[in-house]
């Protein structure tokens, strides 16, 4: 059993920092972040092709039989019926596993952080920052799969998690850490920033580099990690998307699942092949979405950096 810490916060029952700082309480951080990362993996699929999140239930895409409870128990059905469906045989994508242990890792990591960690030292819990912090991350894990999919960045799940942002600094800033006005003034100049350069592009080159998409996903990143994290998000998205797109373009592997005229068609406005990074065209979304991740994950060092260019 853990020590309670020597000094506690007035406002704070000694019972509920009990439980909170029990061994087993980081871990059922994770079983619910996994919980949320099985219904992320709906999400993922259905969002895009206009489907209920909730009606059907879940079902194997080869047999469309019903999956049953006890086969949809995040990471360990999985692993007990060894990614393959118990009926037809036929093997479930590994994503499904990979994004219900990123979203369990998440928020895991997210309570140490916010709920832990000021315990030990003696602060009040930020059980609220925790899961709002794990909203932002689940709607992050969301965008990067379904860009890498279908190059879609679904409104349905930006525009209400960048809502749910303003309105947390609207109420209380230090919740998040950001107030109302910088939360609006970064979302809208990062959404200004990709649309901007979107017309650049259409007006001169009749291409569409960027989708509106990535400025929505931009709204959402200033929304909750205001300016700073907004230029993090901006400037660790573009490095990194280049240290992972050229090696990988190289050896002639591609970055998305499918082609953009794959997925919408031969539209003029997006371009040929060769308008893109060596020749390929690259989602952008994923790439803004993993600096997002490490501001919020390591936000001491990351705000350290930024504030070199940031003051």
């Amino acid at each position: 059993m853990r020590a309670l810490p020597d000094t506690l916060p007035v406002d704070v029952d000694p019972a509920l920092v009990w439980l909170l700082l029990a061994p087993w309480a980081p871990m059922l951080a994770f079983v619910f972040g996994a919980l949320w990362g099985s219904f992320a993996n709906v999400v993922i699929y259905r969002v895009p092709r206009g489907l209920s999140v909730v009606r059907p239930g879940s079902r194997c895409p080869a047999c469309e039989v019903p999956i049953a409870w006890y086969d949809n128990i995040p990471v360990l059905s999985y692993l007990l019926v060894r990614g393959r469906c118990r009926r037809c045989g036929e093997r479930i994508a590994l994503r499904y596993l990979v994004v219900e242990l990123l979203a369990g890792v998440l928020s895991f990591a997210l309570y140490m952080q916010h709920v832990m960690r000021p315990l030990v030292l003696g602060g009040g819990p930020a059980i609220g920052a925790w899961l709002l912090w794990l909203v932002f991350g689940l709607g992050l894990l969301i965008v990067t799969y379904t860009d890498i999919d279908l190059w879609v960045i679904p409104d349905e799940v930006v525009l209400p998690v960048a809502a749910l942002g303003l309105l947390v600094a609207g109420i209380d800033r230090d919740v998040l850490g950001v107030g109302l006005i910088e939360a609006m003034a970064a979302g809208a100049a990062g959404y200004l920033l990709v649309a901007g350069l979107r017309w650049v592009y259409l007006r001169w080159r009749k291409i569409e580099a960027l989708g509106l998409g990535d400025g929505k996903l931009l709204l959402m990143i200033g929304a909750f990690c205001g300016a700073k994290g907004l230029v993090w998000a901006l400037a660790a998205g573009a490095i990194q998307g280049l240290v992972v797109a050229v090696p990988l373009l190289l050896l002639g592997k591609r970055v998305a699942s499918s082609e953009l005229q794959e997925v919408h068609g031969d539209d003029p406005e997006l371009g040929e092949d060769g308008d893109g990074v060596m020749g390929a065209r690259v989602p952008f979304g994923p790439f803004l979405a993993i600096a997002a991740f490490e501001y919020v994950l390591l936000p001491e060092q990351i705000e350290a950096l930024v504030e070199l260019v940031l003051p």
